[in-house]
């Protein structure tokens, strides 16, 4: 074994990931192929950001590797990958759920909400999980007036005359908005 990965190893037993990293790095610059330098720098840089599982690993390692039929090499990269795949998985998760809740907070506007709507292909139960929580905002007389028909056509009759009566109040000479308000009323 060459210096730079004995004092790597050392290092890491000492949990001086930096100072092992370093020197495992030396060590690929002596021998570019070894296996065990590149795996070692790996576990290091895992050790950075979640030393419990990378020591484990680093010890399994080294406990491992002196058995006969075992890759150890191999086994633990697989397993790094695995933990590199979950947390990547888990990590897109938190950032869509982080996107929605801020979304949510401050308000979805309507383009993004039937957005919503067109990807879960069910407009009743996307309103109905925001509804509580946000506000949909609407900034043009066509997205409102596309959401009243919306309201209406999945069951929402009484909140949709909430709304028309609202936007009588705004756009009292609206002949769209005074349409549909009849038709609303007709219907209840």
């Amino acid at each position: 074994m060459n210096k730079f990965k004995e004092r790597a190893k050392e290092s890491f037993f000492k949990r001086e990931y930096k100072n092992a990293l370093f020197n495992y790095s030396l060590s690929l610059k002596e021998f570019p192929n070894d296996e065990e330098a590149k795996l070692g720098a790996v576990l290091c840089d895992l050790a950075l950001e979640r030393e419990e599982e990378a020591v484990a690993l680093f010890e399994y390692y080294e406990l491992s590797k002196t058995q006969e039929g075992i890759n150890s090499e191999e086994i633990v990269k697989e397993i790094i990958e695995s933990v590199d795949n979950s947390i990547s998985k888990i990590s897109s998760f938190f950032v869509d759920y982080l996107n929605e809740r801020l979304m949510m907070e401050e308000g979805i506007e309507y383009r993004d909400f039937i957005a919503l709507v067109e990807e879960k292909k069910d407009f009743k139960r996307v309103f109905e999980n925001i509804m509580f929580s946000t506000k949909v905002l609407i900034s043009k007389k066509e997205d409102f007036l596309d959401f009243i028909k919306q309201l209406l056509l999945h069951g929402f009759e009484d909140m949709a005359l909430n709304y028309m009566e609202e936007a009588l109040k705004i756009f009292p000479n609206d002949k769209e908005v005074r349409k549909l308000f009849e038709l609303l009323e007709k219907k209840n």
